[in-house]
């Protein structure tokens, strides 16, 4: 009797156990839609053979299988941590956003914000302390508390040990960058507009019941956004934009979602980032230039088809700074070729930036060109082409050797090589003529007349000249591979 008892509550279990699976999309490895339009995928522990380990995330071997094949905006599990105020019940299961691929690796967001804290707290002695990332609770605790209590040993081995690379300003406001390797971090200024805004929903910080429960005063309603309810603010790792004693951060609900600037020592919403390796060989191979990114079939169609004087899309760029609505495909004139690549240059401005920083004494240089320009250092930096830029388009790019003019005594400095430039006052009369505006002054690398200015296009074309500390905009121009 007791046998044949036990055998029916099997068999009711086993039920019910198929049913709730049935009813759930993400298990069954069925695609749904969520209220932002972001493409959610079936759970990464059951991608591959539906191994999971003791905190009921996926090994490695899962979530290799599974990111191999992801798309920007799949939503996968991974590790676990404390999000609905039940110690009791175990921790469940994080929910991560795939925001960018590269080969190799796929950055991730947390879908909810899992926490609540400063950014850095003060101590007596320093009430207001300097809004350094490096140096922040922040960076501590998502490093310390949360990586070592949210994963597995499997599940760290899958978590990339990444270069994090911050930019912030010196008592002269130049702006400068400095580097971490962390594990976990939070997003900049920068990704959150490249990779989250315009994404669906997903640049809302929906809170977990957890962080629901402990900040009631804290959460905004934003039941007119498709799909969410409530969210509240989240930290950025930017120092602030006027103040060393405030860090970035996106807002709760804004019309507009811009970024804000919030005193350290508040509390504001915690959403993790990291990078998740997939294939380590191709990684490393990439990184050491040993191979390149997967052909873009299409992209290369496009660019064989083009001649002089044709408009193209390539990369993406931020058209409108104010406003966190996502990146934009970036227009460009073919100027010239020959039988190997095109000349080509943006019909917009791509950033703002300084020719050259400010010394210690709050002035410029007494003299500069654009060998030894910080503008042509930062836009050939890694950072400022990944922000525009698919590796597949950046294996186009060929170093052009870059000759630079000069008025009257000055020789417009030693010519260079570079992947990109910005125009030469003689290139813009020889390519654009009349129409070299762009409705936004930006930067020429000329010297003109009298050092250290250099030469810039205003909103018309028309070349004038400007002291190098001045910030305006950069206008790009490169060759690629036809």
């Amino acid at each position: 009797m007791k046998k044949l008892v036990c055998f029916f509550l099997a068999l009711i279990l086993s039920l019910a156990f198929f049913c709730g699976c049935a009813g759930n999309a993400d298990s069954d490895g069925s695609e749904s839609r969520s209220g932002s339009g972001v493409k959610k995928t079936k759970n990464a522990a059951v991608t591959d053979s539906a191994k999971t380990d003791d905190k009921g995330g996926a090994e490695k071997s899962g979530i290799a299988a599974f990111l191999e094949d992801a798309a920007i905006g799949d939503r996968f599990t991974f590790g676990a941590f404390e999000q609905d105020s039940n110690a009791a019940n175990g921790a469940e299961p994080v929910s991560w956003i795939v925001i960018r691929r590269d080969v190799g690796k796929t950055l991730v967001i947390s879908e909810k914000v899992i926490g609540y804290m400063p950014f850095k707290q003060g101590t007596d002695e320093e009430k207001y302390p300097r809004s350094l990332y490096k140096d922040s609770d922040l960076r501590a605790y998502l490093n310390g508390d949360f990586y070592n209590g949210a994963f597995s040993g499997a599940e760290k081995e899958a978590i990339l040990l990444s270069k994090i690379t911050t930019e912030y300003k010196d008592e002269q406001y130049n702006i400068l960058q400095y580097d971490t390797e962390d594990k976990v971090f939070v997003l900049s200024r920068d990704e959150a507009a490249r990779y989250v805004s315009g994404v669906g929903n997903i640049v809302f910080g929906v809170p977990t019941k957890s962080v629901e429960e402990a900040n009631p005063y804290r959460i905004e309603s934003v039941s007119g956004v498709d799909g969410i309810e409530s969210a509240v603010p989240w930290w950025l790792r930017d120092m602030g934009s006027d103040s060393a004693r405030c860090a970035g951060y996106i807002p709760a609900s804004s019309e507009q979602r811009r970024t804000y600037d919030q005193a350290v020592y508040d509390s504001l919403g915690v959403r993790p980032a990291m990078w998740i390796v997939y294939n380590e060989s191709d990684m490393n191979a990439y990184a050491k230039g040993e191979i390149g990114p997967k052909e873009d079939e299409a992209l290369n169609s496009k660019i064989a088809a083009l001649k002089v004087g044709d408009k193209f899309e390539f990369g993406v760029c931020d058209k409108n700074p104010y406003k966190m609505d996502g990146y934009e495909p970036l227009t460009w004139t073919v100027l010239d070729e020959d039988d190997e690549s095109f000349l080509i240059i943006s019909d917009a401005y791509v950033g703002k930036s300084v020719f050259a920083q400010k010394n210690e004494s709050g002035f410029g240089p007494d003299e500069t060109s654009w060998a030894e320009s910080y503008l042509r250092e930062y836009i050939n930096s890694e950072k400022y082409s990944e922000y525009l830029f698919t590796p597949q388009e950046k294996a186009k790019f060929i170093a052009t050797h870059v000759v630079s003019t000069g008025e009257d005594d000055r020789t417009g400095g030693a010519a260079t090589d570079d992947l990109l430039f910005v125009p030469d006052a003689a290139e813009i009369e020889k390519y654009l003529g009349g129409s070299a505006g762009i409705g936004y002054k930006y930067w020429l690398r000329s010297q003109s007349s009298w050092a250290p200015y250099i030469a810039y296009a205003d909103a018309k074309g028309f070349v004038y000249s400007s002291s190098p500390t001045e910030e305006m905009g950069i206008r790009l121009m490169a060759r690629i591979k036809k």
